[in-house]
């Protein structure tokens, strides 16, 4: 079975056109103001707008009311949804589009209490500093985990995620900051490295 990939924060249409040729499962549109990657809701509609109708598009939001992300699921066309924050798991509960819940993966104790908890969701393990940071997962905390039903990221690139893949197993990979040539603005060449990487793995 071939590796997920997903490409997080995109923020041009052309971007996530150049993801999907580049072979990305699916991409990922960030809505938290706070993020370099932050992307308006026209804008989004837009990014939405340039993809094939159904390819799947993850809204990621950081604590965001419900009322919110009910808005930005009407207004944009986005049919995924991504929480990033600390939210309940009321917050995360009783949606009719696919759900991807991270946890940042503070240490062993909190990875393993991730993957034994009961969820509908599908599991994002993040590194300490949360998304977009750049920063690797501890390699260590890992070891022994079954990650089959595990999304990781962090720090991944076209470089390492091969080897991550590998060495772990996980059921998918997402990158951000991985495959961009500049702040927000996603590269193709890095785009079709990463999943090449990824999927030869």
């Amino acid at each position: 079975m071939s590796t997920w990939v997903k490409i997080c924060g995109v923020t041009r249409p052309v971007d996530a056109v150049d993801a999907r040729l580049a072979g990305a499962d699916a991409i990922g549109i960030n809505f938290c103001e706070r993020s370099s990657r932050f992307c308006s809701d026209p804008l989004a509609a837009e990014v939405v707008a340039a993809l094939p109708r159904g390819f799947p598009v993850y809204g990621v939001f950081v604590d965001a009311e419900r009322d919110r992300v009910r808005q930005v699921l009407a207004e944009t066309g986005i049919n995924g949804l991504q929480f990033h924050g600390d939210e309940t798991d009321e917050d995360v509960s009783g949606w009719e589009v696919p759900v991807i819940r991270a946890v940042k993966a503070a240490d062993r104790a909190s990875v393993e209490a991730a993957l034994a908890a009961k969820r509908e969701a599908v599991l994002l393990l993040d590194s300490p500093l949360g998304g977009g940071s750049g920063q690797q997962i501890d390699s260590a905390l890992l070891d022994g985990l079954d990650l089959s039903r595990t999304v990781l990221a962090g720090g991944l690139d076209a470089a390492n995620v091969a080897g991550l893949v590998r060495a772990r197993r996980p059921w998918g990979v997402d990158c951000a900051g991985g495959v961009e040539s500049g702040a927000g603005v996603k590269d193709r060449k890095l785009m079709t490295e990463f999943v090449n990487n990824a999927r030869s793995a």
